[in-house]
């Protein structure tokens, strides 16, 4: 997860690793995983959220539940269930996805329109329904009071030669109805004159044509206007209340005009009209409109009023593909191929119109304000690894159109579906929300580093230049007559003084300080050595104790067995939190509490033990007494009992215990005796 710093804000990008390839093994995902950090510390929005190429449009259900994604090679699209952040389903088609659009509440109606002049209507068990248009259409919208599916069209192109026959081309909007299954008298306007350059047989040649084809199409979500784009850079509205033979535009809206002198368009590297409109919105209350061209600028207008309120320039100059009201921040997000441009739409109290919009035309705004300046004011810019085409603000199921949420998802020409969450514009969706908590969790990291820093930087940067000097250090530099002069500028407890002046005084005064630091240098390396070739014995860790002198035996004696009992006596003795157990006397323990007692029934019990055995010796050593002629009979009859032990010399270790010439003498007497008990039993 890379970080883009922002003056409003951080923007996170979630998608920022390099694709893994799906025949790679779990044991080299492992291992790639050890290696990378930035592979280790990716995070994963949606499984599997990416095309074999590229993807062209991202859609999100009204619902809140489900993602749709067209994208190529092959053509295909892709649907993703946010609660299970899983991929549900993948279709084939037989062209490349134009535009997309989601019918019902779910994915169960969808209609695609094609690069092959198609349109295809799915259905849960797939392709249901497909239908061929006149001309290559380049855009589709829903109006709903009508079940009419609009399809602005590219437009028929007739030569001059025609026109001075009378004949006219008009531009189309076709109009399929859902309800009764059949197009309708589609929508006409009548075209404009342009200048297009080809190249035909290697010859260059101008010729003029009639040309007048639509670029976008955008429906009020409050009431029924229909606004569609064309190429000579006029937004033409329908409104779809009116009566079926009201076919042409109520209002044509000069954007062309409206945005001329701004923006930075090079006509030399792009072709086309730089007027031309490729994108229109309308906001969630219906009175306002921004309408993005091909030269990179976007105007924000007033339905009540047909001069803008505000032109911003992309300074790129290249097409905005993508246009969106964001109600939660009152900002609009903008695109180009290049970037998401978030600006403020709804200027800030001070000057702003009782609506909360700037009346006047003003392009000359700060670009970091932030949020809730001035309009046009610049909150973030969000960049790609790769061009966009598209993009949306994905919500959940409370709010599907994202309008308080801050996770962009930008369809473009790389395999991955490219992610930001921007927490300027709003929070986490619901399916999501684990990406406030470790945005929080980063933020608190990277405050923490930053205030270290700072301190640090203070402490190294503030008197850098500088060195301070006790009034004792002075003294032996012998500088006391440079104190009240600018060369020391008294501070607290001491001065503060040049450190290049403060160098030049020490090496005049403690000339042969280098000598004295080469030698201590010398002697601490050959110390080092001499530690090397012997390894000193480890010093016992033994802790002397003050008080508990029992308890702290106990556990050095314990700490030596590899017990789990012994473990434990270790990390106490070696800790140094208990450190107070055996120098405090407030912690020393009184064994003859009651309440020690009760709690040590078994350690009071084993305590009386040793204290009879002690008693018992004590009364025997009184009982033997202390006379040398009675100490040696016991010895004597000691060593007659353990002869009597060993009858033969068979007993290898109580026998083999005594040698010379007393044993002998016993082992014949005990012969002996046994003889005559023998002849005496046989006599009787």
């Amino acid at each position: 997860m890379d970080v883009q710093e922002r003056r409003s804000g951080k923007i996170y990008s979630l998608a920022s690793t390099n694709n893994v390839p799906e025949w790679l093994s779990e044991r080299s995902r492992r291992n790639l995983a050890k290696r990378d950090s930035q592979f280790r510390r990716r995070i994963t929005l949606l499984q599997d959220l990416e095309m074999p190429v590229a993807s062209t449009k991202v859609r999100q259900s009204p619902d809140g539940r489900f993602l749709i994604v067209g994208g190529t090679y092959s053509p295909r699209i892709r649907c993703y269930e946010l609660s299970e952040m899983s991929m549900k389903f993948e279709r084939y088609l037989d062209s490349e996805v134009v535009d997309l659009l989601i019918l019902g509440s779910d994915y169960g109606k969808l209609a695609i329109l094609g690069s092959d002049r198609t349109v295809m209507f799915h259905a849960p068990y797939g392709n249901h329904e497909k239908i061929r248009l006149p001309t290559f259409g380049r855009a589709m919208a829903y109006e709903k009071s009508t079940c009419d599916l609009l399809v602005v069209s590219s437009g028929k192109r007739v030569s001059p030669r025609n026109v001075a026959a009378g004949q006219q081309a008009m531009g189309e909007v076709y109009r399929f109805n859902l309800d009764e299954g059949r197009f309708s008298q589609p929508y006409s306007f009548p075209s404009a004159l342009r200048t297009k350059r080809y190249q035909e047989q290697d010859l260059a040649m101008n010729a003029q044509v009639l040309q007048l084809g639509g670029a976008c199409i955008a429906v009020s979500p409050t009431h029924s206007l229909a606004a569609i784009g064309a190429e000579d850079g006029t937004v033409r509205l329908w409104d779809n209340r009116a009566p079926t033979n009201s076919l042409s535009p109520f209002l044509n809206l000069d954007v062309a005009s409206a945005t001329s002198g701004y923006g930075y368009f090079d006509e030399m590297a792009n072709s086309g009209f730089p007027g031309e409109v490729t994108s229109v919105c309308f906001d969630s209350s219906g009175l306002h409109m921004c309408a993005g061209t091909k030269g990179g600028n976007v105007a924000l207008f007033d339905m009540r009023s047909s001069k803008p309120l505000f032109v911003k320039e992309h300074q790129y100059g290249l097409p905005i593909h993508t246009v969106q009201f964001h109600s939660g921040s009152g900002t609009v997000l903008s695109s180009d191929p290049k970037l998401v441009k978030i600006w403020n739409a709804k200027g800030s109290a001070k000057g702003s119109t009782e609506d909360g919009w700037d009346g006047a035309l003003d392009t000359d705004v700060s670009e970091s304000e932030g949020l809730g300046g001035a309009t046009g004011s610049i909150v973030a810019n969000v960049e790609g690894t790769a061009d966009f085409s598209h993009f949306i603000a994905c919500g959940d199921e409370s709010d599907s159109s994202g309008g308080n949420n801050g996770l962009l998802l930008c369809a473009g020409e790389q395999s991955k579906v490219q992610s930001f969450y921007c927490p300027v514009l709003g929070s986490a969706p619901k399916w999501c929300s684990f990406l406030d908590n470790i945005t929080e969790e980063l933020e608190e990291r990277d405050g923490a580093l930053d205030k270290t820093a700072d301190e640090s930087a203070v402490d190294q940067t503030v008197y850098e230049d500088y060195k301070f000097l006790t009034r004792s250090e002075i003294d032996s530099l012998s500088i006391s007559n440079l104190v009240g002069t600018p060369l020391l500028r008294g501070y607290m407890h001491g001065f503060f003084i040049h450190v290049g002046l403060y160098n030049r005084i020490r090496s005049v005064a403690k000339p042969f300080e280098y000598n004295e630091y080469r030698t201590q240098k010398i002697k601490e390396r050959i110390d080092e050595k001499r530690a090397s070739r012997i390894a000193p014995k480890a010093a016992s860790q033994k802790v002397k104790a003050k008080v508990n002198l029992e308890l702290a035996d106990r556990l050095h004696t314990k700490a030596g067995n590899k017990t789990k009992s012994g473990k434990v006596a270790k990390s106490l003795v070696e800790d140094d939190r208990f450190g107070g157990l055996f120098s405090n006397p407030d912690f020393e323990i009184d064994e003859e509490a009651e309440d020690f007692k009760l709690r040590n029934p078994s350690g009071i019990a084993a305590k009386r033990v040793n204290n009879d055995r002690d008693m018992d010796s004590d009364q025997e050593d009184d009982e033997v007494g202390f006379d040398p002629l009675e100490r040696e009979i016991s010895s004597q009859d000691t060593i007659e009992d353990e002869y009597q032990q060993s009858d033969s010399d068979e007993d290898g270790f109580e026998g083999g215990r005594v040698r010379g010439e007393e044993y002998e003498m016993a082992t014949s007497n005990s012969v002996t005796e046994k003889m005559d008990k023998k002849e005496n039993s046989t006599k009787k």
